[in-house]
């Protein structure tokens, strides 16, 4: 009975080898002979300036030749590949065991290394590994990169060619895809519409032909009451030419028309290819957005401004506000019980009293950016500035580079120094805790307080010394739902 299995899986393979190269075939497409090759080997054996002949049965295709995409041979094919690596079973190990001998139990797609059950719970337990998708251990973790985008592997699974491909790959098809059919419509739309004017432009040469014949037919009647035939050959000339000058103010009515089709089918495939280009932008900024996306998270995200009414005079914002800068000469705002008086700050105009927030900002110059309730002091400047009393937490930064936290009077200086201008603030209400963290490459937290926020909380920004253009910036604000793992 084994025999007969390796006799029948032998002749498969068999029937499975392309010719060229004596291998199964891999992406194979098919002649107009009917014989099939692997993508790569047609490749080479097409030369520039020699007629093609199938290496099979020798058929002259000439200098052209037309290929298609064999699916069901390739769809076997690919069976009977997998089929003979799921026999030869392979153990995965964990790359950052020094002995390499200890089973992996998780890989990370984006680390791209394979972790046993000790290294795997850095995965799990530090924020700086949110965004890192773990996934069963993977043998052919290498073979999963895309060929034309080396720095992207190979997420998406394609059910017509059974591989792998990335995100990439995939905008691309669907362009490609979508540009064809866009095509493909237009230029049915204009035939339809050409074919329609061509039948208008045949009827009224249809009606025009009708007109001489019961002309003709008149003069043909006339002819015998009058005496001079020139007078009836004139007759006809003149009919003949008013006929032909209708022929050509159709005829050049028709051809204006299609010369406008033509220039309005450009302009559509111009809108059309800025639309590819929008749709790709937007997709690269969706996959950036997705780098604080962790395997068991999802965000929504949230529309933060700042709030005109408790900025200090000595700030002025954005017309988007999410903006704010320091400036020298006082701007005139209206008159606000909540505006801050004494010091240059300003709150967000929305707060938050339950989730878990995260707040990406950027900082120029000398700032403090902090978490206060919405009850903060506004007028007295011992009380309302940040970090100075109970309702305020805050991160400082000094026009000489120090940096340090503040709460209650309480001030706290940090070793690390910052490197990029880019931090994270995350409130959460959950485990009751503020946190400070660099927001750009890798994250690193630069101070965590453990607080009871019992009342709504705001994002507020501090800036000082007119002379440094000290300025802040809302880059992006989500809010993260915990989901249920599965």
């Amino acid at each position: 009975m084994a025999n007969t299995d390796e006799n029948e899986r032998l002749q498969l393979a068999q029937l499975l080898t392309c010719p060229v190269c004596q291998d199964i075939f891999k992406d194979p497409r098919q002649l107009p002979c009917g014989h099939s090759f692997c993508l790569t080997c047609v490749q080479r054996m097409v030369t520039s300036g020699v007629p093609f002949r199938c290496p099979d049965c020798r058929a002259d295709f000439g200098l052209v030749v037309e290929i298609q995409n064999n699916y069901t041979l390739s769809g076997i094919a690919e069976e009977y590949r997998s089929k003979g690596n799921e026999k030869e079973e392979k153990n995965v190990y964990c790359d950052c065991c020094p002995d390499n001998s200890t089973l992996a139990v998780k890989t990370c797609l984006k680390c791209e290394v394979s972790l046993c059950q000790t290294h795997v719970k850095s995965h799990l337990e530090l924020p700086v590994y949110t965004g890192h998708p773990l996934v069963e251990p993977l043998s052919d973790l290498p073979e999963r990169k895309c060929p034309q985008h080396d720095d992207q592997v190979l997420r998406y699974y394609c059910r017509i060619t059974r591989k792998y491909i990335c995100n990439l790959c995939s905008l691309k098809t669907k362009q490609n895809d979508l540009a064809t059919q866009t095509c493909n419509v237009m230029k049915r739309q204009l035939t339809e519409y050409m074919n329609g004017q061509l039948k208008v432009l045949q009827e009224k040469l249809s009606e025009s032909t009708s007109s001489v014949n019961s002309l003709q037919e008149e003069i043909h009647r006339d002819r015998k009451r009058m005496n001079s035939l020139d007078s009836c050959f004139n007759s006809v000339t003149v009919v003949l030419l008013c006929l032909w000058f209708i022929v050509l103010y159709y005829a050049y009515n028709y051809s204006l028309e299609n010369h406008k089709l033509t220039d309005k089918w450009e302009k559509q495939e111009t809108h059309v290819q800025k639309m590819y280009s929008t749709i790709a932008e937007l997709k690269l900024d969706q996959d950036y957005s997705c780098r604080w996306q962790a395997p068991v998270q999802s965000h929504d995200e949230e529309n933060l401004m700042l709030d005109l009414d408790s900025v200090s005079p000595y700030l002025k914002v954005s017309e988007d506000l999410q903006t704010v800068q320091r400036v020298k000469a006082k701007v005139e705002y209206p008159n606000s019980r909540h505006r801050f008086m004494a010091v240059p700050q300003v709150l967000s105009s929305q707060c938050f009293t339950s989730g878990t927030h995260v707040w990406e900002v950027e900082a120029d110059g000398s700032w403090e950016i902090a978490v206060a309730f919405k009850s903060i002091q506004r007028k007295i400047k011992e009380t309302s500035s940040f970090g100075n009393n109970a309702k305020s937490w805050s991160l400082a930064h000094t026009d000489k580079g120090k940096l340090y936290v503040l709460h209650n009077k309480e001030k706290t200086a940090l070793v690390e120094s910052l490197k990029t201008n880019r931090l994270i603030v995350t409130v959460n209400f959950v485990r009751g805790s503020i946190a400070f963290s660099t927001g750009e490459g890798k994250v690193t937290k630069l101070h965590e307080f453990s607080v009871d926020l019992t009342e709504p909380v705001c994002l507020g920004f501090g800036l000082y010394r007119a002379e440094l253009s000290s300025s802040a910036s809302i880059l992006k604000a989500f809010r993260v739902r915990e989901t249920p793992v599965s």
